[in-house]
């Protein structure tokens, strides 16, 4: 009746709805409501005890809007087509509001171009202010599909004696083709095996009795992440333990000390999510298992979030 032009609020009021949402309550005045049942040529019966999901007889009067949902696609498949990036498309569900983002590339558009497309788009600037453009977690996108750029990226992960202890084992994987490029256990010297490490990736003081110590493989560290971001899922955990086994073994630590050489999934991918809480791994707690289960949610972060659309299609 409204969308028919046939009566209009007389206010509005603002009432929350769980935690973090609020929704706008139309108020109506009873005498203009029941003025509608005197509306010439309106068939009121054939209105009432509609089934489930029945279309009612009444949308002829009205030129009913298209959803917010399939305006907000709509405007997110011209901006792919128009300016040839791709363009992820979220609807939060701790906001209610959609979240845009696209892709920066050269000649890209702007946050503020796209903010006068939106504004001059007839249906999408109706939804505007329940539109938000690039939230946090398309920047994050953006970073994790740069990191997948062959050669930009390695994901390291080492197991250790006990907690920030030696390292036993370690693993270097190419972040985007998965390549092994070092996976091998390490002699911690004399340091022995917790049992609490020992129960958790399941490597024995006699398993690396005879592998090589750190110093040794240090070198081959060294070359496969020169020139590289290091990934690690807990990056100041797996920084913090090579660098005590890099002075341990009185060496230099090279590209491997500064922190912005480092790059932190866990932390990443929580910001990714919208969470505040550890985000377990689940890579089976051995070197490569778990630098495969890291390069998986950097992939995962790589896809965005919500629909995705490319020029010419979605």
């Amino acid at each position: 009746m409204e969308a028919a032009g046939w009566v209009t609020p007389a206010d509005t009021y603002e009432r929350r709805v769980g935690r973090s949402r609020t929704v706008t309550v139309a108020l109506y005045r009873l005498s203009d409501v029941r003025a509608l049942r005197d509306m010439p040529g309106v068939d009121w019966k054939a209105a009432r005890g509609l089934p489930k999901g029945a279309p009612s007889p009444l949308r002829e009067y009205a030129k009913l809007a298209p959803p917010r949902a399939a305006v907000v696609r709509a405007f997110a498949q011209g901006l792919a087509d128009r300016h040839g990036v791709r363009v992820w498309a979220w609807n939060s569900p701790y906001s209610g509001r959609w979240e845009l983002d696209w892709e920066r590339v050269e000649e890209a558009p702007t946050e503020e171009t796209v903010r006068r497309e939106l504004a001059a788009d007839p249906q999408a600037a109706s939804y505007a202010a329940e539109i938000v453009l690039g939230p946090a977690w398309g920047e994050i996108t953006r970073e994790a599909r740069e990191l997948l750029q062959p050669g930009r990226a390695a994901v390291v992960d080492t197991e250790t004696t006990d907690l920030f202890g030696r390292t036993v084992e370690i693993a270097v994987l190419d972040a985007a083709t998965g390549k092994k490029l070092l996976d091998t256990l390490v002699n911690p010297g004399d340091a022995k095996i917790s049992d609490g490490a020992r129960w958790v990736h399941g490597i024995t003081d006699e398993m690396v009795a005879d592998a090589r110590p750190f110093e040794k493989i240090l070198p081959r560290l060294r070359q496969v992440t020169r020139g590289r971001i290091i990934c690690a899922y807990s990056a100041e955990y797996d920084r913090t333990v090579v660098l005590k086994d890099v002075e341990r073994a009185g060496k230099k630590p090279m590209h491997l000390e500064p922190e912005g050489n480092w790059y932190c999934l866990m932390q990443a991918y929580a910001d990714w999510l919208g969470v505040r809480r550890w985000l377990r791994l689940g890579g089976g707690h051995r070197a490569a298992g778990d630098c495969e289960a890291a390069r998986q949610v950097l992939i995962e972060m790589s896809k965005g979030r919500g629909f995705e659309f490319s020029e010419g299609g979605s």
